[in-house]
Formats: structure tokens, C-alpha cells, sequence
């Protein structure tokens, strides 16, 4: 009796991890799918002709460059205006959060008609830290949303999120996560002026600036 009460117990616990490493594969092969468009490109709401977006380290540069330009204005004491391409905040955001060892991959930013997509891979919470199998768990991830330049530090704003095709609590998760990468990382950054208009249209933003 001792020993088939033994099988049994052994059996459930056979049966328990066996549900638990499939439902993780099950979560794994969800997060991994998803269509949110292919790397390196932007596709407009209204659909056409898809925009190629680059990134390259001479492209953040020039992000840097405009920048600086758009900052010396405003330390001159002039109110100023600057834009960026696609191309030239993705390669930045790229170089920024592979310089703070972010756990995002395949970043990609687009801007539309009142608001700004981004696009990329972000290590699944959780199942990241799975021991041998956890680091093939990166999910695809789609948000939408604006940056909030009112304050010491920028600070994304998520209005959409998607994650692969997991259910709804698990792309919580993975939002507050996302929120949570991105911003910890902008509080090194210090905003020294006012920015008191944001313009996102087809292609580019425009960042209004006073003194």
C-alpha cells in the first residue's frame, strides 16, 4: 500500500511539472508570435507604401547633432523647434538602450498622425529568469503612446500595448515591465528647458522648446 501511495505521489508530481513546462512553452510560442510588421520598417495608418527605418550608429549622430543645435538655441535664450526622422530616433533609442543594457531588441519607432509606435523583443517576466530555457522567452511587443516632457525627466506614456498573443493579464505584466525598462533608464537624463508641444505626424516629430 506505502509503495503505490508512493507511485501516486510521484506520479502527480511527474504530471505537475510536465503541466508546468508545458505551459510555459504554451506562454513562450505565444509571446513569440504576433504580426506587428517587419524590422526596420513603419507603415502608415491609413496602409500604402511601407517607410524603411535605419539603424545605425551615424544616424544617431545626427539625432545627437540636431539635438545639441536645438539645445544651444534654448540656453541662448530663444525659443526653438526641432525634428527627427524615424530613422534617426530609432538609431538613438537603439544606441541608448543597448549603452544601459536594457533587455529590448529590435527597436524600431514610428511616428503617426497624433501619436508615436514602438516596436521590439522584451525579455517575458518571469520566464526571463528561468533557469536554461528562460532567455529564449523574448516576446514581441507593440506600443503606442507619447513621451511626457513636463517634468526633471522624460517619461514614456503607454496608451496601447500588445504582446505577442498573450491573454490580458500577462500583457499587463509585460507593460509595467516595459514602463518600468524604459523610464528607469530616463531618469539619467535631465531636461533643462520647457517642451511644451509635442507634434507627431507621418514620418517625423517636431518638439517645440522655450528657454
Amino acid at each position: 500500500m506505502g509503495n503505490k501511495i508512493l507511485l501516486l505521489i510521484s506520479w502527480l508530481i511527474g504530471a505537475g511539472v510536465l503541466a508546468v513546462v508545458v505551459g510555459v512553452v504554451v506562454l513562450g510560442v505565444m509571446a513569440a508570435t504576433g504580426d506587428f510588421g517587419k524590422p526596420n520598417e513603419c507603415i502608415s495608418a491609413a496602409g500604402g507604401t511601407p517607410r524603411g527605418v535605419s539603424t545605425d550608429s551615424g544616424v544617431a549622430d545626427q539625432w545627437d547633432a540636431n539635438w545639441k543645435a536645438f539645445d544651444d538655441r534654448l540656453d541662448g535664450g530663444q525659443a526653438a523647434t526641432v525634428t527627427f526622422t524615424e530613422s534617426e530616433v530609432t538609431s538613438r533609442a537603439d544606441e541608448f538602450l543597448k549603452n544601459k543594457k536594457a533587455p529590448v531588441d529590435d527597436v524600431v519607432i514610428c511616428f503617426h498622425d497624433g501619436s508615436a509606435e514602438a516596436r521590439g523583443k522584451v525579455e517575458l517576466p518571469v520566464l526571463g529568469a528561468v533557469p536554461v530555457i528562460g532567455s529564449a522567452f523574448k516576446t514581441q511587443v507593440k506600443i503606442t503612446g507619447t513621451m511626457d516632457l513636463s517634468g526633471t525627466n522624460p517619461q514614456i506614456v503607454i496608451t496601447d500595448i500588445e504582446a505577442g498573443n498573450l491573454p490580458g493579464t500577462a500583457v499587463d505584466q509585460v507593460e509595467d515591465t516595459v514602463r518600468d525598462i524604459i523610464n528607469s533608464r530616463l531618469d539619467d537624463l535631465n531636461l533643462s528647458h520647457q517642451y511644451p508641444k509635442i507634434t507627431f505626424t507621418e514620418g517625423s516629430v517636431q518638439i517645440d522648446g522655450t528657454p
